[in-house]
């Protein structure tokens, strides 16, 4: 190959290369630009669930703390039980090793 043709194929490269870019411009932008709305909609879906996962949270307190108020034996009964499990289980696996 000359010298000449290789010039002339690297400008033939060089040019369709421009060409591609500027027929996929439009796109990119229009990628880039859905990728921007996906991660805002993401966001506000994140904040949302975070307030939705406090709000269920203190509810699940309150009602907590409502029902140990009216059934003190029981909410006592139930806490012992729960610390029974807890050692149990603590234990198991202590016993595993």
């Amino acid at each position: 190959m000359t010298s000449a043709n290789v010039d002339s194929l690297r400008d033939s490269a060089s040019d369709t290369l421009d060409k591609l870019q500027r027929a996929a411009a439009p796109a990119i932008k229009k990628g880039k630009r859905q990728v921007g709305l996906l991660l805002d909609e993401g966001g506000d879906l994140l904040d949302r669930a975070g307030t939705c996962a406090s709000e269920t949270a203190t509810d699940l307190g309150n009602s907590t703390i409502e029902y140990t108020k009216k059934n003190p034996l029981a909410a006592l009964l139930l806490a012992a039980g729960a610390g029974a499990l807890l050692i149990s289980a603590v234990r198991s696996i202590q016993s595993r090793r």
